[in-house]
């Protein structure tokens, strides 16, 4: 077993720990954060981010870009001022190595290769996903248990079991919450422990009491990353990036690529059961994000960003067949369904010919059918900056008008890239985004304020940061006032 005193103190000098990858390891408050244009009226709230940013060098020497410990920050938005706060979680992980001064544990959600003296402690990282319900913050990772945190000072709170009540082990961090309703409706996968084929399906009510949880088994133990929710559908994807337990307890990789396997797809009524899931099938492809899915009767449609194979360079295959960056390139890709035709192949179409992910609606047509979608888009003949967990960062911000076709696409410059949109709701116009921007050639961070409907144009304010952001995955907005859109 590994002896964590040998811990070198340096990080590995590879690209998910150097440039705009390179861990931060900052926590901080800065007031007034200085805006170069002029912020519109009506943007007023608080933008929640999270990502992973490791706060010590691998145990192992090596490490990838998604195992990182969790930091959650927020931009408060009031009166034409944004202020900013950022700070680690308090995972048990966390707190387990700090006291340490060092890393303890070892791959990516294995178990097996952890140093001993952190046997039977929540492994979770938290960094994954900003989510508001009923007033309560939560930082979600899709392998553990949610962290809750205090909306206002970020601090800590602890896990959220729903007082106990959840069985499974595992939340997802793509919560969906239901516009009308105001059910926080989720899954978790290997919801029995690694490489179960166990998965919960939940739904917690408007204030955040669990009120269903449902299991049933998939094909086979794969990463479920995602899901869809319409209003009369839950839709639970199954792509062959799959976990071994045998493979673990040896020491190895918790996903593999297996293309020999099918694509499933479970559809499953909302107010129904388990037994009642039909599963729909096509040859192995991939998806780690879904933008919205709705229903017309028993049609479905669902909009998600859709890969020949795992887009992770560092998720091999099975059969030892290279990554090909190109080739597994993503497309914002729109599937429909019949959950009462016989037939169980389904019909695909691409929205969009430019590379891409991260896509985001205006989520108060989440479930419902939506027009207007926004992605960070990676076209290949523009500049190839390394951020974030893919390797390549987006020098795109794309939005696509899935009735008419329309692609628009905002490049800046050949020194920068885009973190993930987030759409803003305002009264009596499309919305505005909010994106953070990597400045690779000074290292710093902004973020730029767009007219959702005209992003060609450019930004209205950009808000400019004195520090770096590592590359966060997904945050979430809690308006000020939510009663006036």
């Amino acid at each position: 077993m590994h002896n964590p005193s040998s811990n070198t103190r340096n990080f590995p000098a590879l690209p998910h720990f150097t440039g705009m990858n390179a861990p931060s390891r900052v926590e901080c408050q800065i007031q007034d954060l200085e805006v170069i244009g002029e912020l519109p009226k009506a943007l007023e709230g608080t933008w929640y981010r999270c990502g992973p940013d490791p706060q010590y060098p691998p145990m192992l020497g090596d490490d990838i870009y998604i195992n990182g410990d969790g930091v959650v920050s927020a931009f408060t938005f009031a009166n034409g001022h944004v202020d900013f706060k950022m700070r680690y979680v308090r995972t048990q992980r966390f707190e387990a190595e700090r006291a340490a001064r060092q890393a303890l544990f070892g791959l990516y959600r294995n178990q097996f290769t952890d140093h001993p003296s952190v046997r039977g402690l929540d492994r979770g990282t938290a960094n994954t996903t900003a989510f508001m319900h009923a007033g309560r913050l939560f930082a979600l990772k899709e392998d553990s248990l949610p962290y809750e945190l205090d909306p206002v000072t970020l601090e800590t709170k602890g896990r959220h079991d729903f007082n106990g009540k959840l069985r499974s082990r595992t939340v997802t961090a793509h919560p969906k919450r239901d516009p009308e309703t105001g059910e926080w409706v989720f899954f978790g996968y290997e919801a029995a422990g690694d490489a179960s084929k166990s998965v919960a399906y939940c739904v917690a009510n408007r204030h955040g009491t669990l009120v269903r949880e449902e299991w049933f088994e998939a094909p086979y133990a794969a990463m479920q990353h995602d899901f869809a929710v319409t209003r009369d559908y839950v839709i639970f994807c199954v792509f062959p990036t799959t976990c071994d337990l045998d493979r673990l307890k040896a020491g190895g990789t918790h996903w593999m690529w297996n293309d020999a396997l099918d694509t499933w797809i479970g559809v499953m009524p909302r107010h129904g059961c388990a037994k009642d899931m039909r599963w729909f099938r096509r040859p192995a492809c991939y998806s780690y994000h879904v933008a919205n899915a709705f229903n017309e009767g028993s049609q479905i449609t669902i909009d998600l960003c859709v890969s020949a194979r795992n887009v992770f360079p560092y998720v091999p295959a099975v059969d030892g067949s290279a990554h090909d960056p190109q080739a597994n390139a993503p497309f914002l890709t729109r599937w429909r369904f019949d959950a009462e035709s016989p037939d169980t192949s389904f019909d695909a179409r691409v929205l969009s010919s430019m590379p891409g992910e991260l896509p985001r609606i205006d989520e108060r047509l989440s479930m419902r059918p939506h027009r207007f979608i926004y992605y960070g888009g990676i076209d290949p003949s523009r500049s190839q900056l390394v951020a974030g967990p893919i390797g390549l960062g987006s020098n795109h911000l794309v939005r696509v008008d899935t009735q008419t076709g329309d692609v628009k696409a905002l490049f800046l410059s050949d020194t920068t890239t885009f973190q993930e949109p987030q759409f803003v709701p305002v009264p009596a116009a499309e919305g505005l985004l909010l994106a953070v921007l990597d400045h690779h050639d000074t290292a710093l961070a902004s973020v730029v304020v767009l007219n959702a409907a005209d992003i060609e144009a450019g930004p209205i304010a950009q808000i400019k940061l004195p520090i770096r952001l590592r590359d966060a995955f997904h945050g979430d907005w809690a308006p000020a006032n939510p009663t006036i859109l």
